[in-house]
């Protein structure tokens, strides 16, 4: 691994990661003193060099207020620099930001668009999200197959939430053809992984059964 000297003397030279890569170490490198104002600075520098992760970096200080004064603009804004350039949670965060108005106008389209674009980059968090969408019909036109088609996607990767509303789907037929198996095994996952909602209706599930 190289040292901060290496880095630095790299940095100098123009590279883009490694001026990153100082950054990232004051950041989270053990047994350093973090300061933020520091982070920001180098990781301003590899933003405006064309890096991409420190692009997203840099936008999660203005959204969070580290190291800058908070400014979701200023934030969506480099969430929106790395989005373009195929950072998937950039892409989330981004279609975020149009659905809730954080530093942008709201706008619908855009949600889905960068919520698509996220999806299709691999984040499995956007694809319980998309799924929502054709499962109620937001901003886009209700596909309870396609719902169910990402949910799944997004319950393979742990998702609870997605591994919740797979059950539902295979409860109430929506998309799929009604499963009690199946709605009980993504019923058990999300439970797994401490869906609350899920939880409770598997206690409760369990304790018909005693009952009987």
């Amino acid at each position: 691994m190289e040292t901060d000297a290496v880095l630095k003397r790299q940095a100098a030279l123009g590279s883009a990661d490694a001026i990153f890569r100082l950054g990232y170490r004051f950041a989270f490198g053990r047994g350093r003193k973090r300061n933020w104002a520091t982070v920001v600075r180098w990781w301003t520098k590899a933003a405006h060099a064309g890096h991409v992760r420190a692009k997203f970096y840099l936008a999660t200080c203005y959204d969070f207020g580290k190291g800058v004064k908070r400014n979701l603009a200023t934030a969506t804004r480099w969430y929106g620099e790395a989005a373009k350039m195929g950072h998937p949670i950039a892409q989330y965060n981004l279609a975020l930001g149009y659905k809730n108005g954080w530093g942008v106008p709201q706008n619908t389209a855009k949600y889905i668009t960068w919520l698509r674009k996220a999806e299709k980059s691999g984040d499995s968090t956007a694809a319980l999200n998309l799924g929502y969408c054709y499962h109620e019909g937001c901003g886009v036109k209700k596909d309870f197959k396609r719902a169910v088609k990402l949910y799944r996607r997004a319950a393979l990767d742990g998702e609870a939430m997605a591994q919740w509303n797979l059950s539902l789907c295979y409860q109430d037929g929506d998309g799929v053809p009604k499963n009690r198996r199946l709605s009980l095994k993504w019923l058990k996952l999300a439970a797994a992984n401490k869906h609350r909602n899920a939880m409770a209706k598997l206690r409760e599930s369990s304790q018909e059964m005693l009952d009987r």
